[in-house]
């Protein structure tokens, strides 16, 4: 095409050169500009009556990238198998991908409007775009933006979650083309993102995200006792969701989306793993499967349909409905298991076991009989 068009270009040229004197008088440069339509220019940003508009962007890519996340990791830890008949996907839940593969090329590069649920680029493009909204909020006036400093915590709550799945997903990574950092590395940038989101955020419920965040990355680099107090910050009820909605595939929740629906015939790329399906709790409070009360918590079923690869029974998980349902980022429950974690880590196993005991009772399952006696090892398994 681009060959036909330099063809087509010089016979037209060839016609015009008879009357160049009269084109010379003109500007050439005028005639080839070209104006594309939804290109912004990055200086039209520049501009207070923008702010929300720029924070939403910030919410929206981390939103995206967080959904992205979730999917992805539960198939790499096995929470599910793949069964698709999509090559991609199918090598995603096999772990063949490799960098020079079309896979590895699918994890670094797909966006948020990707088909697969694409993560190093999103979670970067969310990273990236909560520090450059901050700096341009920071050069706003607060006259023009009253809730500047409410705005700026806001972006960093979001890009704190985008450094945690980075820190958690990735062997090594880079920021902004600088040395290569190691998880712990990334995880401390993340944890300043959050301290600084806490001095800024003016909500109750952000200034709940942002520690919440800060104990589950605490968590990730063994400062047990920072988790705690990070943890206990967060009040009871809490819930902190990246919002979905069904209409363009950007804003999917990628859970549902690639092993929930089950009549359209193409969302059963994978199904829920053997080992998560039929959990119960015995009448002692011990973790058993298709022996016990059923725990609420996993809920797993199947319809008997087969998978995309025609051999495979389709087990799906009723959290997720519709693509519209939230995905679940920060709660209660999940601060909770991260004090439990921590005072079993720092040898407070009675403390820990009155934890998964209280969540047993709110989610009317037994309780942990064995637990008065158990080791920190059984704790923390």
């Amino acid at each position: 095409m681009i060959a036909r068009k330099k063809r087509s270009i010089g016979r037209w040229l060839g016609l015009l050169i008879p009357g160049a004197l009269l084109i010379s008088a003109c500007d050439l440069d005028e005639i080839l500009e070209v104006d594309i339509p939804g290109k912004v220019d990055a200086g039209s940003l520049a501009n207070p009556a923008l702010a929300n508009v720029l924070v939403n962007s910030v919410i929206g890519d981390a939103e995206c990238s967080w959904s992205n996340y979730a999917a992805a990791s539960s198939n790499h830890s096995d929470e599910w198998i793949p069964t698709s008949g999509n090559l991609l996907r199918r090598e995603w839940g096999q772990r063949k991908m490799e960098g020079g593969s079309s896979s590895g090329g699918v994890l670094a590069q797909t966006t948020c409007d990707g088909a697969d649920y694409g993560i190093y680029t999103p979670l970067h493009t969310a990273r990236f775009q909560n520090n450059d909204v901050y700096d341009k909020l920071a050069e706003f006036d607060a006259a023009d933006v009253p809730d500047k400093t409410q705005l700026q915590g806001t972006v960093r709550t979001w890009g704190g979650y985008a450094l945690v799945g980075l820190g958690e997903g990735f062997c090594s990574m880079a920021i902004d083309a600088g040395p290569e950092l190691q998880p712990a590395d990334v995880l401390a940038v993340a944890i300043s993102t959050f301290t600084e989101a806490i001095s800024l955020a003016g909500g109750a419920d952000e200034v709940a995200a942002a520690y919440a965040g800060r104990a589950r990355a605490k968590l990730d680099t063994g400062d047990w006792s920072g988790a705690i107090a990070d943890a206990q910050q967060v009040p009871e009820g809490f819930e902190f969701n990246a919002s979905r909605d069904a209409t363009i595939a950007r804003r999917f929740n990628r859970m549902q989306s690639n092993l929930n629906d089950t009549n359209d015939g193409v969302s059963k790329h994978g199904s829920i793993a053997n080992h998560f399906r039929d959990l119960t709790v015995s009448d002692t409070g011990e973790l058993t499967q298709n022996d016990g009360t059923p725990d609420p918590r996993t809920p797993v079923r199947t319809i008997g349909n087969q998978a995309f690869d025609f051999s495979t029974i389709h087990y799906f998980t009723d959290k997720y409905t519709a693509r519209s349902d939230p995905a679940p980022i920060a709660s209660w429950e999940t601060a909770q298991l991260i004090i439990a974690e921590a005072s079993a880590q720092m040898g407070d196993v009675a403390g820990a076991v009155a934890i998964i005991n209280d969540l047993r009772d709110r989610s009317g399952l037994p309780q942990w009989a064995a637990g008065a006696t158990a080791s920190q090892d059984e704790v923390l398994t």
